[in-house]
């Protein structure tokens, strides 16, 4: 398992998992907003390859006239049970038509200063619920077929948000941000545990505005999409969130088996909303 191609993909889900689209055609609603997260070890199993880990994320979900804008950066650095402290640092901007027919994206993975995973491409199609293609520009020359059911991160958060205000258990949905293209479009199976909490559950209440919404524990793991044998399949990766039904995350704890991740938010503040034609 490589941690750091995961932690990549992690980052654009932190994306698909905090923000909404099409909210003209959605009850979901979403705020405007950049959130702060510290980030620590959470889960340590014997014999774990890493032992700690500090860090901090900022994610940014902007509104604009023709969609949302993503802008975030996650920098962490781990230390194994033997050696040097392994530093990672993983950055990504996107953004998604309003009408979902468009997905732009460009993510950067770094270690120890050197760039282990970088993509930068476009996908298109008609209108939701049809076939599409994705290009990259890096890696050059990849071309991904996108099949009907496909969704983008934000129809993904607006489907994961619903099914939780319907009071079902899970949703599943094919997958695509853009990272790791050779498992992609992924299979993304999201369970959401129980009913909804109360605002001050949680002890984030001061925090602000932003802060004081009902939320949902959600669990999802990522499987590679290109598998066609069937069968049992682990997933590429796990993690949990804490979800408000605005959009905002108050927690995360990314599974790399072994151990775990926590981001935990430390600040939110609301971003204005664009002045429009």
């Amino acid at each position: 398992m490589n941690i750091f191609r995961i932690s990549a993909a992690a980052a654009a889900v932190l994306a698909a998992l905090a923000a909404a689209a099409n909210a003209h055609a959605s009850s979901v609603t979403h705020a405007s907003h950049r959130a702060y997260y510290e980030i620590g070890i959470g889960r340590v199993d014997a014999g774990a390859s890493i032992v700690d880990a500090t860090g901090r994320m900022i994610a940014e979900w902007r509104q604009a006239c023709e969609g949302w804008t993503t802008n975030q950066k996650l920098v962490v650095s781990m230390a194994p049970g033997e050696g040097d402290p392994i530093d990672s640092e993983v950055s990504l901007t996107s953004f998604e038509n309003s009408d979902g027919t468009e997905y732009t994206f460009d993510s950067e993975t770094i270690v120890d200063g050197e760039t282990v995973e970088r993509v930068r491409g476009r996908a298109e199609r008609p209108a939701p619920g049809q076939p599409g293609k994705a290009r990259y520009d890096e890696p050059r020359g990849i071309t991904l077929d996108l099949p009907a059911d496909t969704v983008f991160p934000f129809e993904h958060t607006i489907a994961v948000l619903e099914a939780a205000e319907r009071g079902e258990k899970r949703s599943f949905n094919h997958y695509y941000d853009g990272s790791q293209p050779e498992i992609s479009p992924m299979a993304a199976n999201a369970l959401i545990l129980g009913k909804p909490r109360a605002p001050g559950e949680g002890g984030i209440a001061s925090l602000g505005e932003l802060a004081q919404r009902k939320w949902w524990p959600v669990r999802l793991a990522m499987f590679d999409g290109q598998k066609k044998d069937g069968g049992e399949e682990q997933p590429e990766f796990e993690m949990t969130q804490i979800l408000q039904d605005n959009g905002v995350v108050r927690k995360f704890e990314f599974d790399y088996g072994e151990f775990s991740l926590v981001a935990s938010l430390i600040r939110v503040e609301p971003l204005e909303a664009p002045r429009c034609n």
